[in-house]
């Protein structure tokens, strides 16, 4: 599995807030990591090495912005509280912040 693929299951990224996959590759590039040979993201020969829960956090934080401006029910009658959406981001922002510096070599 790739580390984009795999960032999309720990974001669910195509769920409200949704992310794209720009969005979802900078936040990758945002977190690239030195190879386990030492060679650095921007050196020839890196083979692709990013801290994945970095990444995750920082696209749940991307999701709770968008969720923040939102605090009513949606759909109305649904008992859909959107501010419960951010609390929700911000925690799972929380959960990949604590587990920061995993490494995932890139398949």
């Amino acid at each position: 599995m790739s580390a984009l693929d795999e960032l999309k299951l720990m974001t669910a990224w195509d769920s409200e807030p949704a992310l794209t996959e720009t969005e979802l590759n900078a936040t990758l590039a945002r977190a690239a990591l030195p190879d386990a040979a030492g060679i650095l993201p921007q050196a020839t020969g890196w083979t692709a090495t990013y801290d994945l829960n970095a990444a995750a956090a920082a696209a749940w934080l991307i999701k709770a912005g968008r969720a923040s401006a939102t605090v009513e029910v949606d759909p109305p009658g649904s008992g859909i509280v959107t501010s419960k959406v951010f609390d929700n981001c911000r925690k799972m922002a929380r959960i990949y912040a604590k587990k920061r510096n995993s490494t995932a070599l890139a398949t």
